[in-house]
């Protein structure tokens, strides 16, 4: 009899439950939504226990598939940076302040003073910013100074599932990373920078590998979730680890782009690579032997769904009318626009930016605006201009030397757009292959961490025999002539803006 994995994506808008067997093969997968709570200055938060609701009613559906007892394991991949305050006994304190909030900018400037900018680089891999776990707690402790007294840890998003699933405070090396308390070197809580940041060493968990089994599902997680009681839980990993996994980037030189609701670029190396411009960063792999030099923009897929929301209602009633998806139009209607969007620029900073500009106050904007241009060219704009920014990033992790091996893949929701992946391949100029999952590459990490975990695999490069490559997008010369043009423009169009975003913030 077959034995199942139960991987959940813990993404920004939902949770993406998958039901793998052991031999790869997708069985069923379900994803439900869960709100997101905008406030005043960059407040961007959830309720973790909405995400609690939604894993087990997807957990609910996938065991509608198979026999319960035939699960061999659940773990997770899930939303990065979070901030996720917790008594001794398990309550919640507060809504989570996950990767989008950007309302710590004052404690991200203690920390530079105390510790210094350059030196932080150096010890934890990335540059400072507020959108990580750091600032976010060292928020709580200025504006909310009881519920800090009270946390006893803070978690990450999927870290809480694991909680509610064990009882177990716990949080692996890609998440920790990514809290920014976290030494890369080292492998290992960052103590002086917490020192530094005023924030109590003891309000973060232990650190365990994504593989572990850190726990079996409870009797109250099991009542409310129908998993079994007793099986077995591994950790998982963020999602980026996940992605890399189930994107085959576990060896050194290999690479791929993840194009979701946020984006990044990631290749694997042996040692951190430190940009002397600190555009690009290292985070540790799910394996933290390696770790992976990224550049990750906030505002891919989210840029997107704010073009579908205001500037397609017209597709949005045809799809409703045909039964079409209103992507297919959208795309359609894009493409009467011409490569370059006749010269309109979108700049997709509507979350502010990481990489490569690293401002909290960038804010989003189309540029070259004329009576000629209609919503087509915007809609292309928005387009381009998420390739274009992940242009700059995967120009900067190139002149960082470092080697590039095979063909890079490509993952993501946003990849279904022929627009976007085929601006992608011509502004990166080289060949990109898609696999036959590529929405869920990410839960297949997620899987193949949880079949490692129980002894199902040997090893974590496992997606070589569970995806294939389905399509290798070739650059057009003509178009990387285009965008080889329109790459600088775009950034200059940023810096000229700095100075006004500013003020607009």
């Amino acid at each position: 009899m077959c034995k199942y994995l139960i991987a959940h994506d813990l993404g920004t808008s939902g949770d993406k439950a998958t039901l793998f067997c052991e031999d790869g093969m997708l069985i069923h997968s379900v994803t439900k939504a869960y709100p997101i709570y905008y406030g005043e200055k960059g407040a961007v938060e959830q309720n973790p226990e909405e995400w609690w609701q939604v894993v087990c009613e997807t957990t609910q559906e996938l065991l509608t598939k198979v026999d319960p007892h035939s699960v061999a394991a659940v773990s997770f991949s899930g939303q990065m940076m979070g901030c996720t305050c917790m008594d001794r006994e398990g309550r919640l304190l507060r809504n989570s302040i996950i990767w989008a909030d950007t309302r710590s900018v004052a404690q991200e400037k203690i920390i530079e003073e105390r510790y210094g900018r350059e030196k932080f680089f150096h010890t934890t891999g990335f540059r400072l910013n507020p959108s990580y776990s750091i600032t976010k707690l060292m928020w709580v402790k200025e504006h909310e100074p009881e519920i800090y007294r009270n946390t006893y840890k803070t978690l990450c998003c999927k870290d809480y599932i694991v909680y509610r699933l064990t009882g177990v405070f716990v949080t692996d090396h890609t998440d920790a990373s990514l809290t920014l308390a976290y030494d890369i070197n080292k492998r290992g809580w960052a103590y002086d920078v917490m020192e530094a940041a005023g924030v109590d060493p003891e309000k973060f968990p232990a650190i365990e590998k994504s593989t572990a089994v850190v726990g079996e599902v409870t009797r109250e997680a099991s009542a409310q979730c129908g998993l079994p009681m007793g099986t077995p839980v591994v950790l998982g990993s963020g999602d980026g680890g996940a992605g890399r996994v189930g994107a085959g980037v576990v060896k050194p030189g290999r690479s791929y782009s993840s194009l979701g609701t946020s984006a990044w670029v990631s290749v694997c190396t042996e040692q951190p690579v430190f940009d002397a411009k600190e555009r690009v960063v290292s985070v540790v792999n799910a394996d933290p032997e390696y770790v992976t030099v990224s550049g990750t923009m906030q505002a891919c897929g989210a840029s997107i769904n704010w073009m579908r929301e205001n500037l397609c209602q017209e597709e949005i009633a045809m799809a409703r009318e045909t039964g079409i998806s209103k992507y297919e139009y959208i795309n359609a209607n894009a493409a009467k626009s011409p490569v370059g969007a006749n010269g309109l620029l979108f700049l997709p900073y509507l979350y502010g930016e990481r990489a490569p500009h690293w401002n909290a106050h960038a804010r989003g904007c189309f540029i070259g605006l004329t009576m000629k241009h209609t919503a087509n060219d915007m809609k292309r704009a928005v387009m381009e201009g998420v390739a274009l920014n992940m242009g700059l990033i995967f120009q900067a992790i190139r002149e960082s030397d470092i080697a590039i091996a095979g063909t890079p893949k490509v993952i993501g929701g946003c990849i279904k757009s022929p627009i976007v992946k085929q601006a992608l391949a011509d502004i990166y100029n080289i060949d990109l292959a898609l696999t036959n999952l590529p929405d869920e590459a990410t839960s297949m990490g997620a899987a193949i961490l949880a079949g490692c975990g129980v002894g199902l695999y040997p090893h974590q490069d496992m997606c070589e025999r569970f995806s294939k490559v389905v399509e290798v997008v070739h650059p057009i010369p003509e178009n990387v002539k285009k965008y080889r043009e329109m790459l600088p423009v775009f950034q200059e169009a940023y810096e000229a803006l700095c100075g006004v975003f500013e003020k607009l913030a």
